[in-house]
């Protein structure tokens, strides 16, 4: 805790993340915690090459734990530091996939005639990660604050760029005193509007990595073994078992990357 008490200024952005992530952790407690768990990862990781080295008599196995032992600390810290990042770009990817059919069943339900209060309750249920965040708008009206407050509260934790802009719109109709039929209506088709962008955006960048994906991942390894099969036909020399095995392994590792990045590029739009 002492050497998390130091660090704590380095790192203004984790806390950010840390009340977007919604967890309980102070700043200092989790650059606490991940101190800890690097020191362990590193230990761990230090005693296992230094029994492989000694089993296998290998001087230089010993010397590469050793070395290596400051690297994989850095690794590993940074890796635990930044954890929250990653839970917040899901949580929002998450929130943005159910967010607009949440905000049309709200809009459906202020039509209606529904007072807010009552049709915040009634998307608490059925829209994922959108449905939580609407929960904890209502656990904090149902604890004394009141519905602007609420909301003025679960925007600032809220990772969503959408979700927040959404309901800052809605707040500032909410203090104005207008109608919120118009601003929730203009804020669905908005947010459809986007996510219609995105798909075409997404459609257009598929272009450029199919033809990265025939060219690694097709073209160059059948001309290459077909160019290595030619060379060993003229040289009289084999083509050595290991290098037909690198390539199967590097096809294996570069498919998996590719179909990684392509996830990750899509858009969060529920079908």
């Amino acid at each position: 805790m002492n050497y998390a008490s130091k660090l704590e200024p380095s790192f203004p952005q984790i806390k950010i993340d840390l009340l977007q992530s919604r967890t309980d952790l102070s700043l200092k407690e989790h650059i606490a915690i991940s101190i800890y768990q690097s020191v362990n990862t590193t230990t761990m990781f230090v005693a296992g090459i230094l029994i492989l080295g000694y089993i296998l008599d290998s001087t230089t196995l010993l010397l590469l734990s050793v070395a290596a032992s400051p690297f994989v600390f850095i690794m590993m810290l940074y890796s635990a530091l930044y954890r929250p990042k990653i839970l917040t770009l899901k949580r929002a990817r998450d929130i943005d996939s159910e967010l607009p059919y949440a905000l049309r069943h709200l809009l459906i339900q202020i039509k209606s005639g529904v007072p807010l209060y009552q049709a915040l309750v009634a998307v608490t249920q059925g829209y994922g990660a959108a449905s939580k965040e609407f929960e904890y708008i209502i656990k904090d009206i149902n604890g004394g604050k009141s519905q602007t407050e609420a909301i003025e509260d679960s925007i600032v934790s809220n990772p969503s760029l959408s979700y927040r802009r959404s309901f800052w719109q809605l707040l500032n109709a909410m203090k104005t005193g207008t109608d919120l039929e118009r601003p929730l209506e203009n804020i669905v088709n908005e947010i459809l509007k986007t996510q219609l962008l995105s798909i075409k955006k997404y459609g257009q960048e598929l272009n450029p990595w199919t033809l990265m994906y025939m060219m690694f991942a097709v073209i160059m390894p059948s001309l290459g073994i077909t160019f290595m099969m030619i060379l060993s036909t003229f040289t009289g020399t084999g083509i050595p078992d290991i290098m037909l095995v690198g390539i199967l392994i590097f096809l294996g590792f570069f498919q998996m990357m590719f179909m990684n990045i392509i996830k990750s590029k899509r858009p969060v739009v529920k079908i």
